[in-house]
């Protein structure tokens, strides 16, 4: 068996590379945390553009976080389970799609029961209702004339 003569850092063809695709590795993952695209970043474009067309919240920004916080806790401490009542209240107080979209920024990144994953509204609620509770939700909304679907 051939002994090792050189350690790792003695030899630079060796951990040159590794240096500068260790650095290209970690800048890429600060990247994506820094631009992530997600839910939340595409519901701000959607305000952006739905009060461009004159639609305005219902709410204030406060009540949309006592919304959130509803949601987030009907599903997650609930002792015998979610809270479906309690869901489809919040989307019952909905009026517009401004008002979703104030909402899923609201909720923003929630930590989803027993994990320690993080998801936006959508995914929270995929989570916690099954497809027929999904449909409810989706009904309340289209009978108000709301675009947004879950």
């Amino acid at each position: 068996m051939k002994r090792l003569e050189k350690s790792f850092f003695d030899k630079p063809e060796v951990w040159i590379p590794t240096f500068f695709l260790g650095g290209y590795l970690l800048f890429r993952g600060v990247k994506k945390l820094v631009t992530k695209e997600g839910a939340v970043d595409e519901a701000k474009k959607d305000e952006k553009k739905l009060v461009a067309k004159g639609v305005k919240p219902t709410y204030t920004d406060g009540q949309y976080m006592l919304f959130a916080d509803r949601i987030y806790t009907a599903g997650i401490d609930a002792f015998f389970g979610t809270d479906e009542d309690a869901i489809y209240s919040v989307f019952g107080n909905m009026k517009n799609d401004l008002d979703i979209n104030k909402l899923i920024q609201a909720f923003g990144e929630r930590r989803i029961e027993f994990s320690m994953r993080k998801a936006t509204l959508g995914a929270f609620l995929s989570s916690e209702l099954d497809s027929e509770e999904m449909n409810k939700i989706n009904n309340i909304l289209s009978t108000k004339g709301i675009k947004y679907r879950f």
